[in-house]
């Protein structure tokens, strides 16, 4: 990309002589007269360099000034008209990147100038590559009209104190949601803990949360604070919520409506000020409707309720995300892929994508690693989704018709579930899916764990507690497993 330069000096004859040095680099060049307010322009434009020259260094310095504190800043180079040596380093100390004597020749200030132009080329280049290898690899695009108005509901709710529940499928940014909520709360300031209540050992959830006493149980030998007290003016999110036991949501209610908790163990009651944000990937609904959740402490979470579209309907953010995913993983692994073929992209493009954005992270780094050429390829996709056709991949990601949704599922729906609502039917056909595909996808790897795992886009815990709840077990498909039988 070339680089884009502005000229801006208060002589016409300073201004010409400058283009006339620059028309022989390649760079894309505008010019306009020196005025205090030039950073207005300059800021909608975005140029790379700005090149100053002024009769009064009084005006080189304003122009400097607000020059500097856009964001982000373009490069300055000044022309010292006056040749004084203090207006050279008051210039360098306000940041300029270089002062070139206005009495130079053409030649010489034309190699100084290629020269800078270059070096803030180089600068730029570099802040891109740290902001793209210390970003979240999760972090959020926008693009898709669904999202967008999502992130600016999440956005108004951020102002609020109250509870916020965020439903979505595994892998959809939930995280990212209440990370957001968040950083523009007026908590911004405070803690933000994270907690996975499906990770969290039953016998010790109401400790991990709540905090316990010395003594209050086998192996507590010194008191503990809770994820609450830690929590303490800041936001706490709680993902998986629906898996927390019985005992500890009816806890957990008590919690949010007096605002202060009873460590276990402990007589005694502290007050918390925290901001509760909860997730979940079930119909909240349909597992209240079970018996599973308490519908009480639902309503008190869903005060705020943001519901996350599947990648697959976000086409639009799956683009940005194909491309944003491969100039960060060019830079974090060292590598200098173009881009992708006209087939890998279609397929990419097309696919279903049932792990969404976690899943399209692990696919884009994969094949950033596999590439041996310059662009990745069909070849350097996953296996499953390098066969798929097209139109199987767009029935896949739109359900096709019935017949064809219950051929590749194999699912016979219950008559029952035709005079249920759509949000207590969702959630058993997930469930169902869900099973069938990982018991597919471990026939397939003979029931190797680590295998499927990475084919799933899943990672080995994630994947173990999957089984867990589908009563699936890695021994009954290994290989021979039937013959045995």
């Amino acid at each position: 990309m070339l680089p884009r330069v502005l000229v801006a000096a208060d002589r016409p004859a300073l201004v010409e002589r400058i283009v006339a040095v620059l028309a022989r680099l390649d760079v894309l060049m505008r010019s306009t007269a020196l005025a205090r307010e030039l950073g207005d322009s300059v800021e909608l434009d975005s140029y790379d360099v700005v090149i100053l020259g002024g009769a009064r260094f009084v005006d080189v310095a304003s122009a400097l000034a607000n020059l500097r504190a856009l964001s982000p800043a373009p490069e300055c180079v000044v022309i010292n008209a006056q040749r004084n040596a203090e207006d050279a380093a008051a210039a360098l100390a306000a940041g300029a990147l270089g002062v070139l004597d206005v009495e130079l020749g053409d030649d010489e200030l034309r190699t100084a100038l290629d020269t800078l132009i270059e070096r803030a080329r180089t600068l730029r280049e570099v802040v891109t590559e740290l902001e793209l290898a210390t970003a979240p690899s999760d972090a959020l695009v926008v693009s898709s009209p669904k999202m967008a108005a999502l992130i600016d509901l999440a956005r108004r709710a951020a102002a609020a104190t109250s509870t916020v529940l965020i439903t979505g499928e595994t892998g959809v940014g939930k995280e990212r949601i209440a990370h957001l909520i968040h950083a523009e709360s007026p908590r911004a300031h405070g803690p933000f803990i994270a907690i996975n209540c499906a990770a969290l050992p039953s016998e010790l959830v109401e400790s991990e949360l709540f905090g316990h006493e010395r003594g209050a149980f086998t192996g507590a030998h010194q008191s503990r604070r809770g994820f609450f007290e830690l929590a303490h003016r800041g936001t706490l999110f709680l993902d998986e919520i629906t898996e927390l036991p019985p005992q500890a949501q009816a806890k957990l209610l008590r919690v949010l409506q007096d605002r202060e908790l009873r460590p276990v163990g402990s007589d005694r009651l502290i007050p918390v000020d925290v901001r509760v944000v909860a997730a979940t990937n079930r119909d909240p609904e349909a597992e209240v409707a079970g018996g599973r959740f308490r519908s009480d402490l639902y309503y008190r979470l869903r005060v705020i309720e943001l519901e996350l579209p599947p990648l697959r309907e976000r086409p639009e953010d799956v683009t940005e995300l194909l491309d944003t995913q491969l100039r960060r993983f060019n830079v974090v692994l060292g590598r200098n892929i173009r881009g992708f073929s006209p087939a890998a992209r279609q397929a990419l493009e097309a696919y279903a994508w049932p792990g969404n954005v976690r899943e399209l992270i692990n696919v884009i780094e994969r094949a950033v690693l596999l590439c041996l050429g310059r662009e990745i390829t069909v070849e350097d996709l996953p296996r499953a989704m390098a066969e798929a056709r097209p139109a199987q991949l767009s029935r896949e990601a739109g359900g096709g018709e019935a017949n064809v949704g219950r051929a590749q599922l194999g699912l016979a729906l219950p008559e029952e579930w035709l005079r249920l609502p759509w949000r207590a039917v969702r959630d058993s056909l997930l469930r169902e899916g869900e099973r069938i595909y990982l018991s597919n996808l471990l026939r397939q790897t003979g029931g190797r764990v680590g295998l499927t795992a990475k084919r799933a886009g899943l990672a080995e815990r994630s994947l173990f507690e999957k089984m867990k709840r589908h009563e699936l077990r890695k021994e009954d498909f290994r290989p021979g497993r039937d013959e045995e039988e």
